[in-house]
């Protein structure tokens, strides 16, 4: 299949690897050189300008930062659609914003779907995403081919921009998972608790959750996580930030009072404003640990 793929960051170039991988051609294009130069190493064709790419696939695939960078490259690609091509944006953006893209891409005679998707770095190396699928289920049907490289799991949930909705949900849910974790690290460490001991009862008790099992904020005590190696970012803090404030303006439009969610928002400013922005958002809980006055945090 002839796919293109605009957008190679921490995300979207181990995704792009996993599609040509799978046998696709995959023309990219990307704002800097370097992840282009690194996808042609294991394949990809540089597909010079976005409409360039976007004239040469079947279905195009999305992944880059925010609302406005999405609009931005479809104010480009979208004069370069043929009928019948699938755009599939697998950024995390605002829901009212891609319905916006929907209708937008839908009046070429393309077809198009929001496809935000979870599993961090780690799961986009692994081809283990998970896809949250929001547009036209026929339209899924026809892409599942370029989509199947890249996930575990491919969920239809729902008609334009429910995909975004369902992912910032899941986000939220995340962050606040992150905050309760840190919070539970400080009184534990605080208390003298032995973080091994702390970590084999939460997995098996009701404290267990996704933060707990990958991100417990002390080094040594999970071998992969990010405390463990340096903090390095599976999802950025900044990142996170960005998604709760998307799920916060969407939720004041719709009428829906997100309390745990603007508390995780204010731990994550509170981590960006120490240095903190482009490390793992689990560092968040250094913020948390300093002002608990446990030693040694860094």
């Amino acid at each position: 299949m002839k796919l293109g793929f605009i957008g190679l960051g921490a995300m979207g170039l181990p995704m792009t690897r996993n599609l040509v991988a799978a046998g696709h051609e995959v023309t990219v294009a990307s704002r800097g050189r370097p992840p282009v130069d690194e996808a042609m190493a294991f394949g990809a064709i540089d597909g010079g300008t976005l409409s360039d790419v976007a004239r040469s696939s079947e279905v195009l695939i999305l992944c880059v930062p925010n609302s406005p960078d999405v609009v931005q490259v479809l104010d480009a690609v979208i004069p370069a659609l043929a009928p019948g091509t699938i755009v599939v944006d697998c950024s995390t953006i605002d829901p009212d914003v891609e319905r916006d893209q929907h209708a937008r891409v839908a009046d070429t005679g393309a077809r198009y779907l929001d496809a935000p998707v979870s599993g961090g770095t780690v799961g986009a190396k692994k081809g283990t995403l998970t896809l949250m699928v929001g547009g036209d289920p026929a339209t899924l049907d026809d892409a599942r081919p370029a989509l199947d490289p890249m996930a575990g799991l491919i969920v239809h949930v729902g008609g334009p921009g429910m995909g975004q909705v369902v992912k910032l949900c899941n986000n939220l849910i995340y962050a606040a998972q992150m905050v309760a974790t840190a919070e539970a690290t400080a009184l534990a460490v605080r208390s003298g608790v032995d973080m091994a001991k702390l970590l084999e009862v939460l997995v098996h008790s009701t404290g267990d959750c996704v933060a707990v099992r990958t991100r417990l904020p002390v080094p040594g005590v999970i071998p992969d996580s990010p405390a463990s190696n340096g903090w390095q970012p599976g999802f950025m803090t900044d990142l996170m930030a960005k998604d709760l404030d998307l799920a916060l303006s969407y939720a004041a439009r719709a009428g829906v009072p997100l309390t745990s969610t603007a508390t995780a928002r204010q731990a994550l400013t509170a981590a960006s404003t120490a240095g903190y922005g482009r490390e793992d958002f689990s560092a968040l809980a250094k913020v948390v640990l300093r002002l608990a006055g446990v030693p040694g945090v860094e």
